[in-house]
């Protein structure tokens, strides 16, 4: 006897039940109806499907997991250029100021007219200085002694001058200076002109927010803390007695129902007739923005009004990301 082919029509048909088949089963399993489990005794039993756990309901019926799933907002952009906005347009027409700001979670980086432009670092070399003597003891095994770590906390939180002069001739100060700006890609930095003047070490605003990426990202996390733990121990009453509470280490930044901030302050006198006063770090508790405020301000209006200025600067910025 000879059997004919299944006919189109037939093979539609089968290939209708098939397809209805596979949907049915997820629906009754979701609809309460119930489902079979495997007992330990080979004996089989019905559940209600709303016992599940949800987990194992997504699995049964695909595409549930996926729109269940929250979408994360996307990140804000812009807010690095508002706050270079806010802290030029609040800096009186005297002031020299250069202004880098980073935004971590979107990677935009905004510059000021003047943040490409060298300016001397007064106590901010002091970070390149650390990053220098952990890299190489992680990288050379540089000898690196309790006593050294001590004198690193004081020269990053109280900025005391005489830890960071036996660091910087301790450990080849002048010398780390090029080694950091080679292992970051700084563009506009450079070590002073006299080798014993670590204040005098130039360094763009867009080199100090990109140091302070690194040092947030690229070093371990060992190093990260310890130099972050330092500068966040700052007292407000530096080692040489200055007021350090200004900036981004003011009360409207750093205090209470603040955003907050880890940050390296920087004062001098007097080149030009200038004061240089700088407050640079990361805002915020998840430190997404990176901020370098520097400035050169007229040494007339005195010490307490340059501090004012750059705490006025420096909330505006912070304020212009929120």
């Amino acid at each position: 006897m000879t059997v004919s082919a299944p006919s189109h029509r037939t093979q539609f048909l089968v290939i209708i039940c098939t397809l209805a088949l596979l949907v049915a089963v997820p629906v009754v399993a979701a609809s309460g109806l119930g489902h079979a489990e495997a007992k330990p005794s080979g004996e089989m039993a019905f559940s209600d499907a709303s016992a599940r756990p949800s987990g194992q309901l997504s699995a049964a019926i695909p595409g549930v997991e996926a729109l269940a799933a929250p979408v994360a907002p996307a990140p804000r952009t812009g807010l690095a250029q508002a706050a270079v906005d806010a802290a030029q347009g609040t800096a009186a027409s005297a002031t020299e100021l250069a202004v880098a700001v980073l935004d971590r979670e979107t990677g935009e980086l905004a510059l000021g007219a003047r943040g490409g432009e060298p300016y001397y670092t007064a106590s901010l070399s002091k970070v390149l200085v650390a990053v220098d003597i952990l890299d190489r003891r992680r990288l050379d095994g540089l000898a690196v002694a309790d006593a050294d770590i001590a004198l690193l906390n004081r020269a990053l939180g109280p900025s005391d001058d005489n830890a960071m002069n036996a660091l910087w001739s301790r450990f080849d100060g002048v010398g780390g200076i090029g080694r950091v700006s080679s292992r970051v890609g700084l563009t506009g930095t450079t070590g002073p002109r006299d080798p014993s003047q670590w204040g005098e070490v130039s360094m763009s605003a867009e080199d100090t927010v990109r140091t302070w990426q690194y040092l947030l990202e690229d070093m371990p996390a060992a190093d990260r803390d310890l130099l972050a733990s330092a500068m966040e121990a700052a007292p407000a009453r530096a080692a040489d007695g200055f007021n350090q509470a200004f900036g981004l280490l003011a009360p409207a930044v750093d205090g209470p129902d603040a955003p907050g901030a880890v940050a390296k302050q920087g004062w001098m006198c007097c080149f030009s007739g200038k004061y240089y006063i700088h407050s640079t770090g990361a805002v915020g508790g998840d430190r997404r923005f990176l901020m370098a405020l520097l400035a050169r301000v007229p040494r007339t209006p005195g010490w307490e009004a340059a501090r004012q200025e750059m705490t006025r600067i420096a909330t505006a910025a912070v304020q212009a990301t929120a």
